[in-house]
């Protein structure tokens, strides 16, 4: 065995377990609706790494052959195979449907913290949600748990001297009240992000850690994450009235989004490689540093 998480996961072995685990779906040898050996039980069964099991339910996620649910385990599906087969036949179905299903964020942050070389690369409007989660895994790691070996996180931000269109006082879209709050806000949460990350290298639990922050002169619609290389994840930030309260106790109406509770998805097939080449494209050109980052 090649250890718990290594860098590289065989493409062949990956497959092998992969498919498996189809057919023993497929002849019902696994149940509908049954759950699947523990990660550790498989490691043991395949003799192949954690990352090699990892990778291979994936891929049968990915197909509709099972379900991960968090904090139980990992189940047949009730109709396996739904959703195709892209790690086992060779055929994929990823281009005729740009998204898959909704997304625990949290558990998706989790997985990509599995693996060795951690990489996010984040677009959005404060980086609360991605600091947020972010410090679960800092806690996770200092209690005990496995850290990766290095963590490089790009987080591309709206320019802190831009005029955004939300958020914006209904009735008086000049008061510059809302856009100054939104401003405290993004160095809340992205300071927090950085100092939780520095501190994982500075108390050596990981030995490589680089975080550069970005920002561009757009008001983000959207949220955008890149996991590893191999996974997006985003979500629409939708628009609502409401109500602020800012200083001397009065109340404005402004025009705002939801961003914490967006319903986020996986970006898939073309999709996916589209969000990495357009969250690319203005890091390369319109992005500008901040002082926040990067640090050594």
């Amino acid at each position: 065995m090649t250890g718990d998480r290594p860098v590289s996961v065989a493409k062949h072995t990956y497959k092998r377990v992969a498919e498996t685990l189809r057919k023993e779906i497929e002849s019902g040898e696994l149940a509908a609706g049954s759950q699947l050996p523990t990660q550790f039980e498989l490691v043991e069964r395949f003799e192949v790494s954690r990352a090699t099991i990892q990778r291979a339910l994936k891929d049968l996620q990915e197909a509709g052959y099972v379900n991960s649910e968090q904090g139980r385990g990992v189940f047949v599906e009730d109709h396996p195979g739904s959703a195709g087969d892209p790690s086992v036949n060779g055929t994929s179905n990823r281009k005729d449907s740009a998204t898959g299903g909704t997304v625990d964020f949290g558990a998706a942050i989790e997985e990509a913290f599995r693996f060795d070389e951690v990489t996010i690369d984040a677009f959005c409007l404060t980086a609360q949600s991605l600091n947020s989660v972010i410090l679960i895994q800092m806690q996770r790691i200092m209690s005990g748990q496995p850290a990766p070996r290095s963590i490089r996180v790009r987080l591309l931000l709206p320019s802190s001297d831009a005029s955004l269109a939300v958020p914006q006082r209904v009735d008086e879209p000049e008061d510059e009240r809302p856009l100054d709050r939104l401003r405290q806000l993004t160095n809340m949460h992205t300071s927090g992000l950085v100092n939780s990350l520095k501190d994982l290298r500075e108390r050596g639990y990981v030995r490589d850690v680089d975080i550069t922050v970005r920002s561009v002169k757009i008001t983000p619609v959207h949220k955008l994450y890149l996991l590893n290389d191999r996974r997006a994840i985003f979500g629409y930030y939708r628009l609502m009235e409401r109500q602020l309260g800012v200083s001397g106790g009065d109340t404005i109406q402004i025009y705002d989004v939801h961003g914490i509770d967006a319903k986020l998805f996986n970006a898939e097939g073309e999709f996916f490689e589209e969000s990495r080449d357009w969250f690319q494209s203005l890091w390369d050109t319109i992005a500008e540093d901040q002082d926040s980052g990067p640090f050594e």
